[in-house]
């Protein structure tokens, strides 16, 4: 067998609940990477636009928004597996 050669590798979250990457704060997976300035890392934007082209991560987060606000809970509660913000009815997505 011949290995294959990898040309790219990330460390990809779907989604930062803290906005923008430089304002990242979850402790635990800054133990390993730079949040903030690595390369190998993508966080919400990054990820889908990678994946899906640009604009992706604006679609995707337009559908959310549109969403009724107790499915917005489950998904800080279940995916996220974060609590909502106090304001979270009335905040949307970003």
């Amino acid at each position: 067998m011949e290995p294959k050669s990898v040309d790219c590798a990330y460390y990809a979250l779907p989604y930062n609940p803290y906005g923008k990457k430089e304002d990242y704060k979850w402790t635990f997976p800054m133990r390993w990477f730079n949040m903030h300035e690595d390369e190998s890392v993508l966080i919400g934007d990054e990820f889908w636009n990678l994946i899906g082209g640009e604009g992706t991560y604006s679609n995707f987060i337009t559908e959310v928004n549109a969403l009724e606000k107790d499915y917005k809970e489950s998904i800080y509660r279940e995916f996220l597996r974060i609590e909502p913000p106090e304001d979270f009815k009335e905040d949307i997505l970003k």
